[in-house]
């Protein structure tokens, strides 16, 4: 019970990475209906793998994460050191509680693209959830160090701070993180109580 408070109370990274070659087109595309989607898609001149990648891209924002698992595969089965479809795949894994695979997936996200930060970051709430807690922060330290402008690590890691009881710690972290994207802060702050009012009541 109490990983998964503290697992609920993490601020997943869950938007997508986007290579520059299919990026400004599949943020379009994600906007579409699905009829529009299919149009758009099948007119596009471009490898399979592209257009794997934008279904699973289309189908993750929709939340249709057993669908955007298949697509990922696709990508992956063709292109394996295609670090944008494996983190992605590790995104709907974890959207699924499907932690062990997710960490798979990120593990050689990172092993491709050893400068990917989110991919740190998203591995180590899947570490969080199955209770690895320095495992976690050792994640959240190695996002920060690739991104120090990656907010949702440094609310991560406060959190997962909190928790064990570094609380001087995790109010650095936080202030981190406001200073940095202060759209964060009441969502971060609704967490925190949430997080103390659990800590005082076990």
């Amino acid at each position: 019970m109490t990983r998964r408070i503290i697992a609920t109370l993490l601020l997943l990274v869950s938007a997508s990475i986007l290579n520059a070659q299919v990026s400004r087109q599949t943020v379009q595309i994600v906007r579409m209906s699905n009829g529009e989607n299919e149009r758009v898609i099948s007119r596009t001149k471009e490898s399979s793998a592209e257009t794997y990648l934008k279904w699973g891209l289309v189908h993750s924002a929709a939340g249709e994460w057993e669908s955007a698992i298949s697509e990922f595969s696709k990508v992956i089965r063709i292109e394996p050191m295609n670090a944008v479809a494996l983190y992605n795949r590790g995104n709907a894994f974890q959207a699924q509680d499907k932690y062990e695979l997710a960490i798979a997936d990120y593990d050689e996200a990172v092993r491709v693209n050893p400068r990917l930060s989110e991919a740190y970051n998203n591995r180590g709430v899947a570490k969080q959830s199955k209770g690895d807690t320095s495992g976690a922060i050792a994640d959240y330290d190695q996002a920060i160090k690739i991104d120090p402008r990656n907010a949702r690590a440094y609310a991560n890691r406060g959190l997962t701070r909190l928790f064990i009881g570094q609380e001087m710690m995790a109010e650095g972290d936080f202030a981190h993180c406001r200073s940095i994207d202060p759209r964060f802060a009441d969502s971060l702050q609704t967490r925190i109580n949430r997080l103390k009012q659990h800590l005082s009541g076990r």
